[in-house]
This record gives structure tokens, sequence and C-alpha cells, in this order.
């Protein structure tokens, strides 16, 4: 069964326009159906990474989603952030698949904030082997922005792959861009609603949207779906003032029930905002 996935892979990849793995990570985020544009926490580098501009301690954070529908489909990550003089930047690595076939992608990235915006720019070197078939790297930038419109409402959009890396000279295969943008709604301190737009130039737009609750100063509940394709997603967060770990898990008809668990932790002081 596992060879058979792993050959619909291969297909896949070789045969139709060409597409990455998902590199949404964090289990915060996928317990609110990836609706991450607006999000300013130790996953931004891997969501939009504008919001690292808001860090103010240095951090480093864990993550592995796992398939049990797909052998050999899982996706691990680590991921550092440190604030400096002028922004902040962060560094991450990214694993999805096996021997048989893999993605490993290295990023750094940087963030700051200008008034009421943050700007955020992330640079990709991805790696994609198959067995029988060798490797193929490219590099690829991904820019985004996360905007106060008021104390209660933010706006975040970014771009993801946006210099279009050429994956085949040949036939001129590119990466494909991604457009995302999102609203995000805080009515209080322990309500926060997330609304987003995901488009692929190949493919039909995603809606995707979710919740998180404050029902305790250190837990968090949260919930979100995703229309086309269609999946519900839901999770728990727990925090202290160094520590925090996530759960996280979605469902859709093809692909059945996904997990995901991360932690981040806080690093040294916190630093002073300008």
């Amino acid at each position: 069964m596992r060879f058979v996935c792993i050959l619909i892979l291969l297909f896949v990849y070789k045969t139709t326009k060409p597409q990455s793995v998902s590199t949404l990570m964090g289990a915060r985020s996928a317990s609110i159906g990836y609706a991450s544009s607006t999000l300013s926490d130790e996953w931004a580098l891997l969501n939009n990474p504008a919001g690292l501009s808001k860090l103010t301690q240095s951090t480093c954070g864990f993550a592995y989603a796992l398939n049990p529908a797909l052998p050999g489909a899982d996706r691990l990550t680590a991921v550092g952030n440190m604030p400096v003089k002028l922004g902040v930047i962060g560094a991450s690595v990214f694993k999805f698949g096996d021997e048989l076939y893999s993605e490993h992608i290295v990023s750094a990235g940087y963030a700051n904030q200008l008034g009421l915006a943050s700007l955020g720019i992330k640079v990709n070197y991805i790696q994609y082997r198959a067995d029988g078939f060798g490797a193929k790297s490219v590099v690829s930038i991904n820019f985004g922005g996360i905007a106060e419109i008021t104390p209660l409402i933010s706006i975040g959009a970014y771009i993801v792959n946006i210099n279009q890396p050429k994956l085949s000279t040949v036939d001129e295969e590119r990466l494909p861009v991604k457009l995302v943008s999102g609203v995000q709604f805080n009515p209080s301190e322990e309500i926060l609603l997330v609304v987003e737009i995901e488009k692929d130039i190949n493919y039909d737009p995603t809606l995707k949207s979710g919740i998180e609750y404050v029902i305790h100063q250190k837990i968090k509940v949260r919930t979100g779906f995703n229309l086309g394709p269609n999946s519900i997603h839901g999770g728990v967060g727990y925090y202290t003032s160094r520590l925090n770990v996530d759960y996280a898990l979605q469902y859709n008809h093809a692909l059945k029930t996904q997990f995901q668990i991360s932690s981040g932790y806080k690093l040294g002081k916190r630093k002073k905002r300008e």
C-alpha cells in the first residue's frame, strides 16, 4: 500500500502542473483551518512571514504532522526566530516524505514593523528527490504583509513563489504562484475570528475560516473549516510564560483524519519595542 501511494505521488509530480506539498505548519494554524495570514507567532515563517515582526523574544519551535492514510507523507519542521535591532529574523528546516519521494526545504526570513503595517520576506531553498528520478533544487521567494486597521481588525496577505522558479528548462515547468489574503477580528480578548481565501493560479480558490477561544489563562480551544477542498479542523493549546504545546486534527473525505502536534519555547529576555 505504501509503495502504491508513493507511485501516485510520483505520477502526480511528473504529469501534472508542478506543485509542492503544503509547508503551512504549527498546530495552532492547523486547528483553525490553516487560516494563518494574520497570525503573529513562532510559526509565522511557515505561514505569513510578516507575522514575525511582532515577536519580542527569541523563540524556537518543533512540529510534526501525521497522515495515517498516506504512509510516507508525514511532515516535520523546526524553526527559530530572533529579534534584532531593526526587525526580526527567522530560519526553518522542513521535510516531507521518505526514501522513495521527499521534499526538503531550508528557509530564512526577515520582517519589520512599519507603523501600523508589518512586512516580511522569506527565501526558500527547495530540494525534490524521487527514487529513480534523481534530485532537483530551486530557490523561491515569499513576500507578505499584515496591517492593523483598528485595534479589533487586522488584514494579512502574502504571495508564495513570487519569482516562480523553473523546475525544468526543457518544458518550462515552474512552481506556481499562490495568493493568500485574510481578515482577523478580535471582538474580545478571549475570542479570535479569522477568514481567508487562498488562490493557487492553477486551481480553484479555497475558503478558510476558524475561531480561537481562551477558556482559561493557559488553555485555548479552536475549530475551523475549509471549502474547496472541504475539511473540518479542531484543536487545543496549553500556554505558559515560556512554553506552549498545541494539538490539532483535521478530517476530509479523501485523506480521512490527520494529526499535528507542535511546541514552542521563548528564549531570553523580552525585547522592548521602540
